[in-house]
């Protein structure tokens, strides 16, 4: 995986390239690969979508459950004196890894029993927004239709990988996973992701703190930690983040910032994921939590939509 981290990072380095070229060094590995440019005023970015079919994926008529890999990120860089990648830029970074490391197995004839459909986007040209304590790095469309645009229907699970550096909430240098979210609940991690998380990195496993103000829009105006777990609001699929974190508060602009060892540590994580999850040795939350919450308190999806009238 450090060959791949170090190749697209070299890919990305490069601030005419875009999602076209990127597809190009993919080979044959993927079954289908779906590229949508975007462009306003403030900005432009590519979307892209690349999915690998499972041996037993849903794309050929079995039924192994299929992984979602979204590479979570405002944007790649901001215009200025400072040229390089953002800190921003890890959750591409991870997404873009995995799947040029999955294209690669599946040239040596190594597949993974589930399809796995990866989507991030490649912005090349961010703009910074306020937000306390450091600005984000932002995409030029809000995350109303950033987020429809990532997620798919097709994805059973959700890993969403992205930068987590500028908080205090938890201080390590490494990757982390937040608990499950599904439909608005906040539930409990799974014991099968914290044990994956544990044989990839060797250490004991870091939960990140999510709250329920992460769960909701953006453009609500409530304070966000992070946006890793946003693709929950436009999918009934549980998702659970993997942010990349450092001991120190790092500026979401700052650059000079790629760590890469955790980079590929994150990247080799959700391949793990994808392959058990596809195996059925692996789960992203406990349905008994989720039926247990839907039963007792009834559906959360109502406010995670709109403002309360008035």
């Amino acid at each position: 995986m450090l060959r791949e981290v170090m190749d697209v990072l070299e890919f990305l380095d490069d601030a005419r390239n875009g999602a076209e070229p990127f597809a190009a060094l993919l080979s044959d590995g993927p079954q289908s690969v779906e590229i949508t440019p975007f462009e306003s005023d403030i900005g432009k970015t590519d979307f892209i979508k690349i999915l690998f079919p499972g041996t037993s994926g849903k794309t050929g008529g079995g039924d192994a459950p299929t992984t979602g890999i979204i590479g979570s990120n405002g944007g790649l860089r901001l215009p200025g004196e400072y040229p390089g990648l953002a800190s921003d830029a890890d959750g591409c970074i991870v997404g873009l890894s995995a799947a040029l490391r999955l294209a690669r197995m599946r040239t040596r004839g190594q597949q993974l029993a589930g399809d796995v459909l990866i989507s991030t986007h490649i912005c090349q040209q961010a703009h910074p927004a306020p937000h306390d304590p450091f600005p984000f790095v932002m995409s030029p469309l809000p995350s109303s239709e950033k987020h429809p645009r990532l997620v798919d229907e097709r994805m059973d699970a959700i890993l969403t990988p992205e930068t987590c550096k500028g908080n205090k909430m938890i201080s390590h240098l490494g990757f982390a996973v937040t608990p499950p979210v599904r439909e608005g609940f906040i539930m409990r991690p799974h014991a099968s992701i914290l044990h994956i998380m544990e044989m990839v990195t060797g250490k004991e496993p870091a939960v990140f703190p999510i709250t329920m103000q992460d769960v909701t829009p953006y453009e609500l105006g409530v304070h966000h930690i992070c946006g890793m777990v946003l693709p929950s609001i436009f999918s009934d699929a549980p998702v659970v983040g993997v942010p990349l974190v450092t001991e120190i508060q790092t500026h979401p602009s700052a650059t000079g910032t790629q760590q890469i060892m955790v980079l590929e540590s994150a990247a080799r994580f959700c391949i793990e994921v994808a392959t058990s999850f596809g195996n059925g040795a692996c789960e992203f939350y406990y349905p008994g939590d989720f039926e247990g919450m839907v039963e007792n308190f009834g559906a959360m999806r109502g406010w995670q939509q709109k403002k309360k009238d008035g």
